[in-house]
């Protein structure tokens, strides 16, 4: 072996604790991120589901009024109160 990969693995044997904090917050911090994204992802492909079943329900609203002859429903309460 060379004299640079001995020392590289005394650096590595002294420092193997730091090492692999540093790897596991790398691991840590990857998966965090994937899992934002992945829930932006989420949020934004479930609020354009969202907007457009509102404006299609917007769309297909229709209000219908009906004229209601109420004279007879008046005459039988005004026969009532006399």
């Amino acid at each position: 072996m060379s004299q640079q990969k001995v020392d590289q693995k005394k650096y590595d044997r002294v420092h193997r604790k730091s090492l692999v904090r540093k790897k596991k917050i790398e691991e840590t911090m990857s998966i965090i991120c994937v899992a934002v994204i992945g829930l932006f992802i989420v949020g934004w492909i479930g609020f354009s589901i969202y907007t457009k079943i509102q404006a299609a329900a917007a769309e297909n609203v229709t209000y219908e009024y009906y004229d209601i002859d109420t004279t007879a429903i008046e005459d039988y309460f005004s026969t009532l109160n006399n």
